[in-house]
């Protein structure tokens, strides 16, 4: 499932604990009592979501910390957020 709109806001949910360890966030499920690893740009995206973030705002981060063009970024972004919000660590308020 795709993030729901370019312009909500995408947030970590409440059903989930994380903690960074060196350079990645292990993330704990308190649903299912299931982890999740994130390394890479993805430590980035999931430290910018420590609050309410934009498509636009975490694409604007990770250009700016990155080589990477704008178009390759978003898509790259979009799937990511789509995969924490399959498993249900981020929510996606609409329109904010």
């Amino acid at each position: 499932m795709a993030p729901a709109s370019p312009s909500g806001l995408f947030k970590r949910s409440a059903r989930q604990v994380s903690c960074r360890i060196d350079d990645e966030f292990a993330i704990l499920d308190l649903g299912r009592a299931m982890y999740f690893g994130v390394q890479g740009v993805g430590v980035q995206i999931w430290d910018a979501l420590e609050q309410p973030r934009t498509l636009a705002e975490l694409c604007a981060l990770i250009t700016a910390e990155f080589d990477v063009s704008a178009s390759d970024c978003e898509a790259d972004v979009v799937a990511f957020l789509a995969g924490l919000q399959e498993e249900g660590l981020i929510e996606v308020a609409e329109d904010a």
